[in-house]
């Protein structure tokens, strides 16, 4: 009898053990699965073009990145276009669905709040995140959508908190929940799915998302071609 107990308390033990995995370790091997540090260290640019379906209409896009911390994407659509770009120092953005033809320059958090959710900064704030200054907190399992997750809150350097959900069985990040950038969804609470998995030289990229607010879709992102290491102008971020 006293041998089966212990064999319950070894069983138990284990088990919570495997329930209650440390968030650097969740997020090492996320790293992994993505291709690992070493890999996207040596990516300098990534430039992606594909859909974007916001509210329910189509528009083609190009995004351009540059490491650490250059971005911008456009939308050139019927002859118009949307651009929104952050240079490094200072961000901007042009309309011309709305006429206009002179840049708004952009400051302080605005600066960087892309209105396609995207991050300035090439390289995924997971990686390496302690060495830039965020911090993480494991908070168990949770299903989402049907997938076992490892559930994980994240905060950043600057106090924002997200959480991030990544697939029990891959480590791939499921889903993410954080509060939007876009200004015109004035802090709504987003939910994305990543999905769509492809090996691009090396390392993995999510080629579609989805975000949702309340159960309403509101942003479907659907890559077509993605590149590595392409020559970049750093002129292409300025307004």
């Amino acid at each position: 009898m006293r041998v089966k107990i212990i064999g319950l308390l070894y069983f138990l033990i284990f088990s919570l053990a495997a329930q209650a995995q440390p968030a650097d370790q969740i997020i090492g091997k996320y790293t992994k699965f993505i291709g690992g540090k070493k890999k996207w260290r040596r990516i300098t640019t990534i430039t992606t073009s594909g859909e974007y379906n916001y509210g329910g209409i189509p528009f083609p896009f190009h995004t351009y990145a540059k490491v650490p911390n250059r971005y911008k994407f456009i939308v050139p659509f019927n002859g118009k276009y949307y651009a929104q770009a952050f240079d490094g120092t200072k961000g901007w953005k042009i309309d011309a669905f709305k006429n206009e033809t002179v840049p708004t320059l952009l400051t302080g958090k605005d600066a960087m709040a892309m209105a396609n959710e995207a991050d300035v900064e090439l390289q995924d704030a997971l990686i390496d995140y302690q060495r830039k200054g965020h911090a993480a907190i494991s908070e168990g399992r949770e299903n989402k959508n049907g997938v076992p997750c490892y559930r994980v809150k994240f905060i950043r350097k600057s106090g924002e908190t997200e959480l991030y959900y990544f697939n029990e069985q891959t480590f791939a990040l499921h889903i993410k929940s954080a509060v939007a950038k876009n200004v015109e969804l004035q802090g709504a609470l987003l939910e994305t799915t990543f999905s769509d998995y492809r090996n691009v030289q090396g390392v993995k990229i999510p080629f579609q998302s989805i975000s949702e607010s309340n159960g309403q879709v509101i942003l479907t992102i659907t890559i077509d071609k993605a590149v590595l290491n392409e020559s970049i102008d750093d002129k292409e971020f300025q307004p």
